[in-house]
């Protein structure tokens, strides 16, 4: 397993791995989910393969010549006023994860493993001192594997009702 920024061409594994993301997330709630149709996805990771600028990261994992992964992220510095804040967050300079997806096919392989801790990674060496990300709260597959593999905690809860 490689990690690497992505180059020229790896826009049809990113897709790839987009498609199968959003197939399982589409399996555990259709409501919420959807399988997006294919065609010009690959195109369009093509487009954003660009450099991110300095607060901006992207990483695919590479297996055996093939992306098995990718994850993007970013750095939030302290946010103006946060000294008037009550939560302290907003006062430290942070790591978000946007996205880290692996091909369902190669799962438990280590992709999204490397990916997360390179990011981390990343994102210390930035002055980063927490790192944030978000899931699906009823995934079986990605809650154990930040809280249980990667030592990841619950911050907060998001609700939602229809209306």
């Amino acid at each position: 397993m490689t990690i690497r920024t992505p180059r020229p061409g790896d826009g049809t594994g990113m897709a790839r791995v987009w498609l199968s993301a959003a197939a399982y997330y589409a399996g555990l709630d259709a409501r919420h989910f959807q399988i997006p149709p294919a065609e010009g996805v690959a195109e369009s990771f093509e487009t954003e393969l660009g450099p991110g600028g300095e607060d901006g990261l992207m990483l695919v994992a590479d297996l055996d010549g093939q992306v098995a992964g990718w994850l993007t992220a970013r750095i939030e510095h302290p946010a103006p006023g946060a000294a008037r804040q009550f939560v302290r967050e907003p006062g430290w300079t942070r790591l978000h994860i946007d996205a880290l997806l692996v091909d369902q096919a190669m799962w438990h392989q280590g992709a999204g493993t490397a990916l997360l801790t390179a990011a981390e990674e990343w994102g210390r060496d930035r002055g980063a001192e927490v790192v944030r990300l978000d899931t699906y709260a009823d995934s079986p597959v990605s809650v154990p594997f930040y809280e249980r593999h990667m030592g990841y905690r619950r911050r907060a809860i998001v609700f939602q009702k229809p209306l």
